[in-house]
């Protein structure tokens, strides 16, 4: 739940930072086998896209009780390694073959804010 307070102290962060991100998706239950099979054997297409657009220690975790996915990456920029993701010609093609996986709207990256950081 968010208040308006709440939201001030996200965006005020001294933690806030342009190089990493986080965030969630949901994976169908029924389908998590499939999914996280299907993340074994990334296309190279794919790999080499997320490398040319900025993406480094690119990391999924799965919570296997309800089909939540964690995703993290680092990059010098990420909202502009996001658009070149966006970009990408592999792109259209990935998301058209796991959109089969997720459930309707969890397909769709929700962004959490970070507010922590210990380096």
């Amino acid at each position: 739940m968010s208040t308006p307070d709440l939201d001030r102290l996200l965006a005020d962060s001294p933690a806030r930072s342009p190089h990493r991100c986080c965030f969630v998706l949901q994976v169908r239950p029924e389908k998590l086998t499939e999914y996280v099979g299907a993340h074994q054997d990334v296309w190279a297409e794919m790999r080499q896209a997320l490398a040319e657009a900025g993406w480094r220690n690119y990391s999924l975790f799965l919570r296997a009780e309800d089909g939540m996915i964690i995703g993290y990456f680092e990059s010098e920029d990420v909202e502009a390694a996001q658009e070149a993701i966006a970009r990408a010609a592999i792109s259209p093609r990935w998301e058209a073959a796991m959109s089969e996986y997720f459930t309707p709207g969890g397909g769709e990256k929700q962004i959490l804010p970070q507010y922590f950081h210990l380096a």
